[in-house]
């Protein structure tokens, strides 16, 4: 994967392309404060970064969308992606498309798909396996899977990055980036199989293979190692539970044992049914309607009963009544006087204020009142002869229910007793199971071993999933990696005279620490001790040189780019720079300083080179070497003179 484009789009639609060179070396020349530092960021922002590092000012002022058109080996992709709206520092809101040969659009893409999207789009692109480094026992943190993204780790050298000699690589001073270099390097080095994942799943699953070969060993040897005290133990068994006649004297010799157990467990068992469940059905269903009936006979006896007391108490009264007319009688002689004024009382002679009824009257009275008594005293022996039926039917129920009850306790017997014989069936069944599964596992000949076969044939299996896992051998294939990689830091080292090195003092990768060591006769040197800008330079150009020309000729699944960010400015003299930025040319410098920025830039060609056209390498910087050919047949745009990443008219 190597840049073709960067493309911006403006917020009045207008589109600028910043155009590089596949496998080249490709140079952004300019003074100070015309966008070359915001390169990084923005290719690195397309490519998916979380946060927007673009800075703010002119470029996200004036920018809709930032784009790249990206070469691959049979195809190229163009990616965007959206500028975050004031106040934000992030979108998803992405852009992606892929042919043989991308016409860059004209205007600003709609979007089409999601930053997170294009990262797994470049990682399948780039052929990155699935991949999985598990820290050791004892270590806390996630087990991580390296992408194309832990990769831009080595694509990078921002200005405070390629002159420090107290980090190494992008961004390792932010928290957690340095093990995430640790953690994935060995994959980008090939010091992890590609297939190790798979590998692991397949171990996983070999020693699961392994455990359950162990475990079926064990059983059937346990098994076949009780011997006849087993097989004694299970007859005891078959005897309790009736299967073999109880008094039964057991024979002393196992093939009698088995033989006598054989026999046993061609017992069946017996369907056993709970008898008469549609007759209990029917029973209850009897009971429920005589309970019916015998409440309804309690009901009507009930009301029979209040309807005789009151028949009794209209009696009582109407004797009573009876009583007082007739008590009228002793005044008949009075009242039989045809003279008699019924308004005078015949007693005392006094005015009444009622006349007296006449004795007519009184006596028609007396004899409805007769009358209704003779019918109450017939009707009184039919009503308790009615009642005397309704007791006689309610005793006839309860005798019905009495009977009932004694036939359903009759079928609940009878169920306890089917009860009985199937958990009695159910104890001979799991007798059985017991004296069929120890035969079934019994081996009484060496037939152990196919098993044993089988668990040496996983044991043997796992062995070789591990050797190939082996995390000694991943870190040999590491150490031998770094090894040569440190090779070629060493010659390297040389040739641009770093501080330490003469091509033979030995300069690694120590990647534990992040940094670099020079391994010197007294004693070893780390890059945080050696002094002057210019060997920081140095050491991060070598260092970042060879892990890429280790990459090209390991085809390892990287981004085939390296991006550098101000490499002379080690050079210019705080009484110069400012003349040096604004013009880029280095005869300001010292006769020292610019061989040394010669002979970096010609180490620079050489290594792209030799590596063409598998590696590109894009710079961006204030110098400018005139008279070298090489350098001037690089640049790809030169900001001075009013020109600059973002056109001016984008400003007005």
């Amino acid at each position: 994967m190597q840049i073709l484009d960067i493309v911006l789009y403006s917020i009045s639609g207008e589109r600028r392309i910043l155009p590089f060179r596949i496998g080249q070396v490709n140079i952004i020349t300019g003074s100070s404060k015309t966008g070359k530092s915001a390169l990084i960021d923005i290719v690195d922002y397309c490519l998916g970064r979380g946060s927007c590092n673009i800075p703010v000012g002119p470029i996200r002022n004036t920018v809709s969308w930032y784009g790249l058109r990206l070469q691959f080996s049979n195809s190229q992709i163009f990616i965007a992606r959206k500028n975050p709206p004031p106040g934000n520092n992030s979108t998803n809101i992405a852009f992606l498309q892929e042919a043989v040969t991308i016409d860059i659009p004209d205007t600003a893409p709609e979007q089409n798909t999601t930053s997170s999207a294009v990262e797994d789009y470049i990682n399948n692109k780039l052929a990155i396996s699935p991949n999985l480094n598990v820290p050791p026992s004892g270590h806390s943190r996630p087990s991580l899977e390296a992408n194309f993204r832990h990769a831009l780790f080595f694509c990078f050298q921002q200005q405070n990055d390629i002159a420090s000699r107290n980090q190494l690589f992008h961004r390792q001073n932010e928290s957690h980036t340095l093990q995430a270099i640790k953690d994935t390097l060995p994959y980008f080095l090939g010091a992890i199989r590609e297939d190790a994942l798979a590998l692991e799943q397949q171990l996983r699953q070999a020693k699961r293979d392994l455990r359950g070969a162990e475990k079926t060993l064990e059983e059937a040897e346990s098994i076949k190692g009780e011997g006849i005290s087993k097989a004694i133990s299970l007859a005891s068994q078959a005897a309790e539970a009736g299967l073999i006649d109880n008094g039964i004297e057991f024979p002393n010799d196992i093939d009698s044992l088995i033989e006598l157990l054989q026999q046993v467990i061609q017992w069946t068992p017996d369907r056993v049914l709970l008898p008469n469940s549609d007759r209990l059905e029917l029973l209850h269903n009897r009971v429920r309607e005589l309970q019916e009936q015998a409440t309804s006979k309690k009901n009507a006896i009930h009301a029979a009963q209040i309807y005789a007391r009151e028949a009794d108490g209209y009696a009582s009264v109407a004797r009573q009544q009876e009583l007082r007319l007739e008590s009228i009688g002793l005044f008949d002689n009075l009242i039989n006087k045809k003279d008699q004024d019924s308004s005078i009382c015949p007693l005392c002679s006094h005015e009444l204020s009622e006349p007296i009824p006449q004795a007519e009257a009184i006596k028609n009275s007396i004899k409805k009142i007769q009358q209704e008594l003779d019918y109450v005293d017939r009707d009184k022996p039919k009503l308790r002869e009615y009642i005397e039926e309704l007791h006689s039917e309610l005793e006839v129920i309860h005798r019905d229910l009495q009977s009932t009850y004694q036939s359903i306790e009759g079928v609940l017997n009878e169920q306890e007793e089917s009860r009985r014989w199937r958990e009695e069936s159910l104890n001979r069944s799991r007798v059985v199971g017991r004296i069929s599964f120890w035969l079934e596992n019994t081996i009484f000949t060496d037939e152990t071993f196919e098993l044993r076969s089988r668990v040496s044939q996983a044991e043997t299996r796992v062995r070789d999933i591990e050797s190939l896992l082996d995390p000694e051998e991943k870190n040999q294939r590491l150490l031998s990696a770094l090894n040569r990689i440190g090779l070629q830091m060493t010659q390297w080292a040389g040739r641009l005279h770093l501080e330490h090195a003469n091509g033979e003092t030995p300069v690694s990768l120590d990647l534990t620490r992040g940094t670099i060591v020079v391994d010197t006769a007294e004693r070893p040197i780390p890059l945080t001790q050696i002094g002057s800008g210019e060997n920081w330079l140095g050491y991060h150009l070598i260092t970042h040189l060879a892990l890429h020309k280790y990459f090209v000729e390991n085809t390892r699944p990287t981004p085939r780019f390296l991006f550098l960010d101000q490499p002379t400015q080690v050079y210019y003299p705080s009484d110069r720079s400012e003349v040096i930025e604004a013009t880029g040319l280095i005869n300001e410098l010292n006769d020292q300083d610019r061989e040394a920025v010669e002979r970096i830039f010609d180490f620079i060609f050489d290594v792209v080179n030799s590596l063409a056209p598998n590696f590109q390498l894009i710079i961006a910087d204030h110098a400018n070497l005139i008279e070298n050919e090489r350098f001037q047949s690089a640049i790809v745009e030169d900001w001075r003179d009013g020109r600059a990443l973002i056109p001016t008219s984008w400003l007005r």
